[in-house]
């Protein structure tokens, strides 16, 4: 015989405030204990202390134990008789309450992911927008497209598949509602079970894809990209002394210049633009872009012109003033095969007229520079004292490089060749130009050069590579420029 008494208040069960409930472990309780264990925290089993398996928020949302409550009815014992169509009115609101939990819980469930989906979509739409109209960001922002578009088919996903199961608990009213026996209803109430953890499992599927980030994510680099567009339209081109940054801030040089234009090179790389220093002399727009390569910041070669759109910019004189002119480096960038192979740092001994030749054939301050000359000879080619020639910045083939106006040549000193020596042109050279260049890739004690411009502290294996190639002029200067302190 079935206890007539809860077995934590003791009291008998009735079909009110003490109507049995019976837990997912099978142990029966009233209705009054299961809200004094809901109010003080989870739902435990008072007996074995195992967890309720339903998240439940009042003690009306634990299922009556009806076989208890018929037992009770048969014996007499506690709870009055009552009708069949009472009864039957009892479990039907029973199971609509229960099943109405669920289809609440659907419903939103279904109106966030519809949101989603629309965010998702709309999202789509700006992320592939951006991708055309901001080349430097592409590879990021499709990235993001695939996320986006990945999320969206999972999203249509469990879209479908929540309307589906809310069309079964939306049957499954039904047919609590046109049940006209206890069996009928217990019948469908048992199959509810099977029902509600097929819901559940969609529920947590749900939820999962509810807290994605795609959506915050690709919000984010949208907004990124919005202030860097923002910031770079609306830059004077004709205002060297703007300084713009994606955050539209302006940059000082106040205290360690070096570090300003660092972080500035650094945000520039985060939103996929680059930096460039801009000049206007009487009217004459020029630029040089600013790089980073191995922790040096190089500034290159000046161009007629004004910079690319979507850029950051800086008066070209605060990059040019952080040039130690105690210690100028300057850099070649040697490009064959159809891609740049590297770098050539070249540290100039002293501010002769030679020295700042090179100087501003390098920065193109005075207008030409070695950017786009091809490398014209290799001297001695596998033997003590193998050179590689270069400089023609006028005709490209060695038969031009006329020098600088306002420069001279200047006088001659003399020094021991060595590997990496950078020399210039002398007289003594035949076929030769002022503005051509000479670098020596190995030792030659017996050779003395009269006009040596400086040396190589770094990528002269490179030198050596390119005088290695079947036609050296295939090696070409694709860039130049400073090595900034």
């Amino acid at each position: 015989m079935a206890s007539q008494d809860c077995q934590v208040c003791l009291e008998r069960y009735d079909d009110e405030a003490r109507k049995p409930r019976c837990l997912s472990c099978g142990h029966t309780l009233c209705t009054l204990c299961l809200s004094d264990i809901i109010d003080r925290g989870a739902l435990y089993c008072p007996f074995c202390r195992v967890s309720h398996v339903t998240p439940v928020t009042r003690a009306e949302d634990v299922p009556v134990n009806y076989t208890l409550v018929s037992l009770l009815q048969d014996s007499g014992l506690s709870m009055a008789p009552r009708s069949s169509e009472a009864l039957l009115s009892v479990v039907k609101n029973e199971a609509i309450e229960r099943t109405t939990g669920q289809l609440v819980i659907c419903n939103c469930h279904l109106a966030r992911l519809k949101d989603l989906q629309q965010r998702l979509g709309a999202q789509t739409k700006l992320q592939e927008k951006h991708i055309h109209a901001l080349r430097s960001l592409l590879a990021r922002h499709e990235e993001h497209l695939r996320d986006l578009n990945d999320a969206s088919a999972r999203t249509r996903e469990a879209v479908g598949e929540g309307e589906g199961w809310k069309r079964a608990l939306e049957l499954s009213q039904a047919r609590v509602n046109c049940a006209s026996s206890l069996l009928e209803v217990t019948a469908v109430h048992q199959e509810d079970g099977a029902l509600e953890a097929s819901v559940k499992g969609w529920s947590e599927k749900a939820y999962e894809l509810l807290k994605t980030q795609v959506v915050q994510a690709a919000e984010e680099m949208e907004s990124l990209t919005r202030v860097a567009l923002e910031a770079v339209v609306e830059r004077s081109m004709t205002t060297t002394a703007s300084a713009v940054t994606p955050t539209k801030c302006q940059v000082t040089y106040d205290s360690d210049k070096s570090l300003h234009l660092s972080e500035l090179l650094r945000k520039a790389r985060v939103v996929g633009s680059e930096v460039w220093a801009v000049l206007d002399e009487d009217g004459r727009p020029r630029c040089a872009k600013v790089s980073q390569v191995d922790g040096r910041i190089c500034l290159h070669a000046l161009v007629e012109g004004t910079p690319p759109i979507y850029t950051h910019i800086v008066p070209y004189e605060d990059v040019r003033n952080l040039v130690d002119e105690s210690c100028i480096r300057t850099f070649l960038e040697l490009s064959w095969a159809g891609k740049v192979q590297g770098r050539v740092t070249i540290r100039l001994l002293n501010a002769t007229c030679r020295c700042l030749q090179f100087f501003y054939l390098c920065s193109g301050e005075r207008g030409p520079s070695y950017a786009n000359t091809r490398l014209l000879e290799t001297e001695a080619r596998g033997q003590s004292g193998e050179r590689v020639w270069g400089g023609d910045y006028q005709n490209n083939d060695g038969s031009g490089g006329a020098p600088l106006p306002g420069l001279t040549m200047g006088e001659l000193s003399s020094q021991s060749v060595t590997a990496g020596l950078v020399a210039g042109f002398c007289y003594s050279h035949e076929h030769r130009n002022p503005s051509h260049f000479v670098i020596y890739n190995n030792d030659c004690p017996v050779l003395y050069e009269e006009s040596p411009l400086g040396r190589v502290v770094d990528g002269l294996e490179l030198v050596r590579s390119a005088a290695r190639l079947p036609d050296v002029k295939d090696a070409v200067v694709s860039d130049c420029g400073l090595v900034l302190s």
